[in-house]
């Protein structure tokens, strides 16, 4: 009930509390060879803590071998990747990133 109330009173004072990704600030990372669930939980711990903000929004799925996870917010790409640390960066285009993981 509290948290309802807090919600309502932030949105009558104007803030937007949005869980959706911000396009300009997001990054696709497509990870393959990642199929433990070890290995997962690993991506997604690295991703974590090279995003760049307070406020992180972090999605992922697995499917057919490859893991998928958006990240935001993300407001310098190259700086990013260079904190991948879990595999090889195979390609990045625009706002996307691949990397093949590694043991």
């Amino acid at each position: 009930m509290v948290l309802l109330l807090a919600i309502m009173l932030l949105g009558l004072a104007g803030c937007n509390l949005s869980f959706e990704h911000d396009p300009e600030k997001t990054v696709t990372v497509k990870i393959s060879g990642a199929s433990e669930d070890s290995d997962r939980d690993r991506v997604e711990e690295n991703l974590a803590n090279i995003t760049q903000g307070m406020m992180q929004t972090m999605t992922s799925s697995y499917s057919g071998g490859q893991m998928t996870v958006q990240v935001s917010p993300v407001t310098d790409v190259k700086k990013f990747v260079q904190g991948i640390d879990f595999g090889k960066v195979t390609e990045v285009k625009d706002r996307t990133i691949k990397v093949q993981f590694i043991q």
